[in-house]
C-alpha cells in the first residue's frame, strides 16, 4: 500500500492513515512510500517500508551494513539533526497529548552520534556466534565492528570472535571505563575458558553469575573532575561524555540557586550528588541497588565529600527528615509512583529537577504535577543518537 508518513511516534515509528492508524516503521515524516502490513492491533497496524517512493531530503545511506537486521539502531537513515527534532517533536507531542500542557522547549544536549556507548550487552549464540539480536528475535547478528560502541569495546570484539566463547555462555555484558569489565551469563559452561579467553581479548575483571569475580571489580570513570567507580551490574549513562554535559549542564544551575537542602532521588552511584556537592549545604540520596549504594559511598570517600549522605533503601520506602529545597529525580522508565509523588508534593521543595528516560511518563508526571508545580525548562537530551530513545531533562518550580 501507498502511504504518506505523517508525525514522529516514540518507538521509531510515524503516524501514517489509511482505513485507520498505521504505525510506519522506516519512514520520516512527509515521506511517500510503499509499505507493507506486519502486525494487526486492535486500534491500529504496524506497517514496514518496503520502497521508498518520494524521499525527504534528510534520508540519507545508513553507515552500518547490518542496519535494518541488527535490531540495536533504528534510525541510521535519518541525518542527525533530524533525529533530534524528530526527538523534539515527540517530546512536545506527549506533554501536550499526555500531560495536557503546552510549552516551548530550551535547546537539546547533543553529542557525537558515533562511538559514544560505553556499556554493552553481547549475545552468544549456541553456535557461537556473538554480536545482538535481530530486531524482535533471538536471532545473533554478527557484525565487524559496532559504530556506536566505544573503541574499546569494538578492539575487544575484533580479539574475542575468532576464538570465541565456550559452549553454554549466552551473555556477555562490558563496562568500559579506565579498563574493561565483563559480566559472563549462560548455563553450565567452562568458567576458566572462559576467563582465559575473555583476559587475553583485554578484559581486566571478570565476574559471573554464581559471585565469583577474576581481577578487578569496578571500572573508574571522569565526572566532571571527579573519580566515579563503578563495579559490575551497577547502572552509569551509556553517553559518559553527554552525561557529564548533562551534569555540568545541572550543576550551573543550582549553583545559582545554592540550596541548603537537596534530596537525589535514585541516585546510584552520586552521578548527580557528587558534582552537586560544593553547592548545597547537604544532599541526601536515595538508592536501592545494593552495588550502587556501595559505590556511591565509596565515591564519596574517594572524592573526600562530606555532605552527602546515601542511604540504601526502595524510594518509596524514603522518608524525608525535613523539607528540601530541592529534589532531583532520575527514575526508571515506569516514572513516578503515586505514593513517590505524594511524598514529593508533601515534602514541597522549592525546585524539582527531573532527568527521564521516558517522555510518555514523564508527560504523565507533569499532568500529575499540575496546580503544584509550573515547568521552568524542559528540554531533549540526546544521550542515545541513532535510536528512537529519548532522555528529557525537566526542570519544574514550585507553583
Amino acid at each position: 500500500m501507498r502511504l504518506e508518513a505523517l508525525i514522529p511516534l516514540y518507538g521509531g515509528y510515524t503516524l501514517s492513515r489509511d482505513d485507520g492508524v498505521i504505525f510506519l516503521r522506516g519512514a520520516l515524516p512527509g515521506e511517500i512510500v510503499e509499505a507493507e502490513v506486519v502486525e494487526k492491533k486492535r486500534d491500529y497496524s504496524v506497517a514496514s517500508v518496503k520502497e521508498v517512493i518520494e524521499p525527504s531530503p534528510d534520508r540519507v545511506v545508513p553507515s552500518c551494513p547490518v542496519f535494518g537486521i541488527c535490531g540495536g539502531c533504528h534510525y541510521q537513515y535519518i541525518a542527525c539533526h533530524r533525529q533530534v527534532s524528530m526527538k523534539e517533536e515527540v517530546v512536545l507531542d506527549c506533554i501536550e497529548r499526555i500531560g495536557k500542557t503546552e510549552l516551548s522547549l530550551d535547546p537539546s544536549l547533543v553529542s557525537s552520534p558515533w562511538q559514544y556507548r560505553k556499556r554493552a550487552q553481547l549475545k552468544v549464540s549456541a553456535d557461537g556466534r556473538i554480536g545482538f539480536y535481530r530486531r524482535l528475535s533471538h536471532d545473533v547478528v554478527e557484525f565487524e565492528k559496532c559504530l556506536l560502541l566505544s573503541p574499546e569495546i569494538n578492539t575487544f570484539l575484533k580479539h574475542i570472535k575468532p576464538v570465541g566463547m565456550p559452549s553454554g555462555v549466552k551473555e556477555i555484558h562490558l563496562q568500559s571505563g579506565d579498563i574493561l569489565l565483563a559480566a559472563v551469563k549462560g548455563d553450565r559452561f567452562d568458567a576458566g575458558i572462559a576467563a582465559e579467553r575473555l583476559r587475553d581479548a583485554g578484559v581486566s575483571g571478570i565476574s559471573f553469575e554464581n559471585g565469583t569475580v577474576e581481577g578487578a571489580e569496578q571500572i573508574c570513570l571522569d565526572l566532571n573532575g571527579y573519580h566515579y567507580m563503578v563495579s559490575s551490574g551497577s547502572f552509569f549513562q551509556v553517553n559518559w561524555g553527554l552525561n557529564n554535559r548533562l551534569s555540568s549542564l545541572i550543576s550551573s544551575f543550582v549553583s545559582s540557586i545554592r540550596p541548603e537542602k537537596i534530596i537525589d532521588l535514585y541516585c546510584g552511584a552520586g552521578n548527580f550528588s557528587i558534582p552537586l556537592s560544593p553547592f548545597a549545604g547537604e544532599i541526601s540520596g536515595v538508592e536501592e541497588n545494593p552495588v550502587s549504594f556501595r559505590d556511591g559511598k565509596e565515591n564519596i570517600e574517594l572524592n573526600r565529600i562530606g555532605n552527602i549522605k546515601l542511604v540504601n533503601r526502595r524510594v518509596e520506602d524514603f522518608e524525608p527528615e525535613k523539607s528540601a529545597d530541592m529534589i532531583i529525580l532520575d527514575p526508571p522508565r515506569a516514572g513516578l509512583t503515586k505514593k513517590v509523588l505524594d511524598r514529593i508534593i508533601t515534602a514541597s521543595p522549592t525546585w524539582i529537577i527531573y532527568v527521564s528516560c521516558n517522555p510518555s511518563t514523564f508527560a504523565r508526571d507533569i499532568e500529575r504535577l499540575k496546580g503544584h508545580y509550573v515547568p521552568d525548562s524542559v528540554r531533549v537530551v540526546d544521550m542515545f543518537p541513532q535510536t528512537y530513545h529519548i532522555e528529557v531533562l525537566g526542570i519544574f518550580k514550585k507553583a
